[in-house]
C-alpha cells in the first residue's frame, strides 16, 4: 500500500509540532519572580519591564509587571520568553501632595469646566473630584529610560533579583 506524499508530510509536520510542545516550547514564556531593592530598601510600588535586545523590540515582545513590597512575579503565560533583555525598573514614590484630576499641576490634564452655580459642590468631600497622589520617579535613568540593566532569561532559571545601588 502506498501512502500519498501529502499524507506523509502532514504526519511529519504533526509529529514535529508534538515534539516541540512536549519539549516545553508551548507558550515560550518563563514564570519569572524576583526581589527588587534600591540601596537595600525594597521597592514598594514600581514596575519592571523586560525589553528584548534583538529580534524586534516592539511593545508586543515586552513583558512588564508590578513590583510590590520589593517583589515581582510573572505568571507563566505573562512572563518574558527565554532570551536576552534590557531591564527597565521604575519606582514611583508618593509625594506629600494630593491633586485633583483637573489640577493644572498634573501634566496633560486640563482644568475641568466649573459646574453651574446652582449645583456647585465645594470642598475635598466632593465625590466628583478625583484626587491623585503626587508621584515622583526616584530611581536614576540608568535603571529605566536609559537602562544599563540586562538579564538573560532561561526556562531553567525562574528567579532573577535586582539589588540596585546608587553607586552602581
Amino acid at each position: 500500500m502506498t501512502v500519498p506524499i501529502w499524507a506523509r508530510r502532514a504526519t511529519l509536520a504533526g509529529l514535529t509540532a508534538f515534539a516541540l510542545l512536549a519539549a516545553g516550547c508551548g507558550s515560550g514564556h518563563v514564570p519569572l519572580t524576583g526581589d527588587v531593592s534600591y540601596d537595600g530598601t525594597p521597592i514598594d510600588d514600581g514596575t519592571i519591564t523586560f525589553v528584548p535586545t534583538s529580534g524586534g523590540s516592539s511593545d508586543a515582545n515586552k513583558a512588564s509587571c508590578h513590583i510590590e513590597n520589593g517583589k515581582y512575579k510573572f505568571e507563566k503565560d505573562r512572563g518574558p520568553a527565554p532570551g536576552k533583555y534590557k531591564v527597565e525598573i521604575t519606582w514611583m514614590q508618593k509625594g506629600g501632595k494630593r491633586m485633583a484630576s483637573g489640577d493644572p499641576d498634573v501634566p496633560g490634564r486640563p482644568a475641568p469646566a466649573p459646574p453651574p452655580a446652582a449645583v456647585a459642590k465645594k470642598g475635598p468631600a466632593d465625590p466628583d473630584i478625583v484626587r491623585l497622589d503626587d508621584r515622583t520617579q526616584v530611581l536614576p535613568a540608568k535603571f529605566n529610560t536609559q537602562t544599563t540593566l540586562t538579564a538573560d532569561v532561561s526556562s531553567g532559571n525562574t528567579k532573577l533579583d535586582f539589588p540596585l545601588k546608587s553607586t552602581q
